[in-house]
């Protein structure tokens, strides 16, 4: 190897290990921005290529930031634990009910305001509601296992359920409705599945009965929910931008943005001329704080530090690998490159892996000639094995280690050995699931993306 792979693996590896390990605390953006300057003072990368990265990813970031920007600001107003508590009165005392609300209001919350919010969000609010319910921890883990990973799988059905999909989707140029047509059957399948895998597996831990006195008491002494109504056309409003700004070929990041902070801008007047909300911590400034603004930064950053791989040979290698398993029979065709990829997410984690795979991708699309249908099959599988395979490894996926993280400290800690026994063998269920029902579609239905490469 030469002087310019060697520094790149280098500068990747030393990168990955502060984005995992963060030291001092350091946040994401600080870490990643740490790999995108040694990358460009060691000549690894160019000026141009900070460009291009900028280009490919300022909507994904935009709209991330618009989607925790508004999930925020709806916590704030009370929204959420609104929601989950009436969601807790439905199951009416009954455990296993309880279980399957949870999880498909945490589903729910995944899809419409992607997995990372629902994860830093739902989190701490499940493990509220069970603490108050006076469940075991045993009992707890079912609850939060549902909340956790179901809220990390249910974020492929909307191309805003996950950033990966709208890097994805900018890089590639389909639309809101063409990501939607694709992988709305397969997210939900999945997420269906995930729910009943995690069921399977904490069925004997679940209670039979919990106290509906007590949900009860919490909505009783819990304040109702600020502008319920404001909120929720706000919501609707931003589902219909979705679809018009998809025909209109608009990046959806100005939709999500400006519903953000519109709702953001009538909390903060509601705030401001309200005299009882004047003592709560939940100040305007206080959600622009609470806000991951470092992730305009990280996104950019760790796409940089990813094309520098290019000199270790690390894209020739994926584009050659997704080349030879498009031409393999049947469901392979996606299974396989899904897999590579859920191999790659889960030892790198999945956002660099979803940065090389499209650069991989792109590369064989160009190097093999590929077709639509097998352009397509590449792109989602990449997808798949971006949104799904982490699961394999608490390092894969972001919002699995926010999730550990979340409770850790709330101080309940699982350790790897327990989590393994799931993530592992769920994460290979969901994606040979997804890979099938996408090439069931494909077979059948003979869809396929409208693009060149």
């Amino acid at each position: 190897m030469d002087y310019a792979a060697i520094t790149s693996v280098a500068v990747f590896l030393v990168t990955l290990f502060l984005m995992v390990k963060r030291p001092r605390h350091i946040n994401l953006g600080i870490a990643a921005g740490i790999g995108a300057v040694a990358s460009l003072l060691l000549g690894t990368v160019t000026a141009a290529d900070a460009i291009v990265a900028f280009g490919n990813i300022w909507d994904a970031a935009l709209a991330f930031v618009g989607i925790v920007m508004l999930s925020v600001t709806l916590d704030a107003m009370g929204f959420f634990r609104w929601a989950a508590l009436r969601v807790a009165r439905l199951a009416h005392g009954h455990g296993v009910r309880l279980f399957f609300y949870i999880s498909l209001f945490t589903a729910a919350v995944s899809i419409l305001f992607a997995n990372d919010s629902a994860v830093l969000i739902l989190t701490p609010i499940v493990m509220e509601m069970v603490k108050e319910l006076k469940t075991s921890k045993e009992s707890s883990l079912a609850y939060l296992f549902g909340a956790g990973l179901i809220a990390d799988t249910a974020a492929m059905p909307l191309i805003t359920s996950n950033p990966v999909n709208i890097v994805s989707a900018d890089y590639f140029g389909y639309t809101f409705i063409e990501h939607a047509i694709f992988m709305g059957l397969v997210g939900i399948v999945t997420a269906v599945q995930t729910i009943l895998v995690v069921y399977l597996f904490f069925r004997k831990r679940i209670p039979p009965t919990y106290s509906n006195s007590a949900v009860e008491d919490l909505i009783k002494n819990s304040s109702p929910p600020l502008m319920l109504r404001t909120s929720i056309i706000t919501l609707i409003a931003i589902d219909i931008g979705y679809v018009v700004t998809s025909l209109n070929r608009i990046p959806v990041s100005f939709v999500i943005f400006s519903g953000a902070i519109f709702l953001l801008t009538l909390y903060a007047m509601k705030y401001k001329t309200d005299p009882s909300l004047g003592t709560q911590s939940n100040g305007p400034l206080q959600v622009l704080r609470r806000v991951n603004w470092d992730i305009l930064f990280f996104m950019v950053a760790i796409f940089l530090v990813v094309q520098g791989l290019r000199h270790a040979g690390a894209v020739d290698f994926f584009a050659a690998l997704f080349i030879g398993s498009v031409s393999l029979p049947s469901v392979l065709s996606i299974l396989v490159p899904s897999l590579i990829v859920t191999i790659g997410a889960s030892a790198m984690n999945n956002w660099p892996m979803t940065m090389l795979g499209l650069l991989s991708v792109d590369k064989a699309m160009v190097l093999a000639g590929l077709g639509p249908q097998a352009s397509t099959s590449l792109i989602f599988a990449n997808i798949i094995g971006n949104n799904l395979g982490p699961h394999f490894f608490p390092l894969g996926s972001l919002a699995i280690l926010m999730w550990l993280g979340t409770m850790k400290r709330k101080g309940l800690e699982i350790g790897l050995k327990e989590y393994l026994k799931i993530g592992s063998i769920l994460s290979l269920l969901e994606v040979t699931t997804a890979s099938t029902i996408l090439w069931l579609e494909q077979t059948f239905l003979h869809i396929a993306l409208t693009i060149v490469p």
